[in-house]
């Protein structure tokens, strides 16, 4: 078999209204970009049980691509579950995890994918506060939680929560194996992981990040930001014990 050279994760959690568009539109664009029409891609979905109609438009949409699979890991659990069981799945020399709203816009796969080939690790998006920040609470919130993370995990990155990110199979299999984390703090710990391992961690502005309607924003931000202090808090211990490091 052609090795894959890139993997492709998308958590799908009651998607019904924008998965199919949502495939669509990277079907096209895998089959028409110059550079990856001569890469050997495959797209891993991950879906947890709903009352939607999610699984049924995923098996629809799967003929797209050449190399396409479908996880559905059982009763919703959280994003980091699904994200890490695609990833787990994935054999391609890079991985990508992608919201599937398509916030940050699929043209910014290339440049991700080059800087892997430079050897860069682990590639982030960040937006910057003012970019996604929809409210002054948002903003306020938003920049009290980055600068607890920071503290907490001693990665220094203007945002770590952005719902793009590429890593190397090795970068991918270290920081994976670690993560304890189910629900939306898991980029936090996974990062974490990245920088107690010496992984470097290199941050990319996207400036036509774009906040979608029904999207990743659309939960509760005070019960949203409860649940991340609660992360915060767990990483920083398993930080001070040492949990992070892995041993060779």
């Amino acid at each position: 078999m052609k090795k894959v050279d890139l993997s492709i994760v998308i958590p799908a959690y009651r998607e019904e209204r924008r998965i199919g568009k949502t495939l669509d539109q990277l079907s096209v664009f895998l089959k028409e970009d110059a550079f990856f029409r001569h890469k050997n891609v495959e797209v891993i979905v991950v879906s947890a049980d709903a009352p939607d109609k999610t699984h049924d438009i995923v098996r629809d949409k799967s003929k797209l691509f050449s190399s396409f699979s479908f996880v559905t890991p059982g009763p919703r659990v959280g994003k980091g579950r699904d994200v890490k069981a695609g990833v787990l799945k994935a054999n391609g020399k890079a991985v990508l995890y992608m919201d599937a709203d398509l916030a940050t816009p699929l043209i910014h796969i290339e440049p991700f994918y080059k800087l892997y080939e430079q050897g860069a690790d682990v590639i982030i998006a960040t937006r910057g506060i003012k970019r996604h920040g929809e409210t002054a609470l948002r903003m306020t919130i938003s920049k009290a939680g980055n600068i607890l993370y920071r503290l907490a995990s001693g990665v220094w990155v203007e945002d770590s929560q952005c719902g793009f990110k590429m890593f190397s199979a090795r970068a991918a299999k270290i920081c994976f194996q670690k993560l304890k984390i189910t629900g939306w703090g898991f980029d936090m710990e996974l990062l974490t992981t990245a920088k107690m391992n010496h992984i470097a961690i290199t941050p990319v502005r996207i400036h036509d990040w774009r906040p979608v309607p029904y999207g990743t924003f659309g939960e509760s931000i005070m019960a949203n930001s409860l649940h991340t202090f609660s992360d915060l808090l767990m990483i920083f211990g398993r930080r001070l014990n040492g949990y992070y490091k892995t041993t060779k």
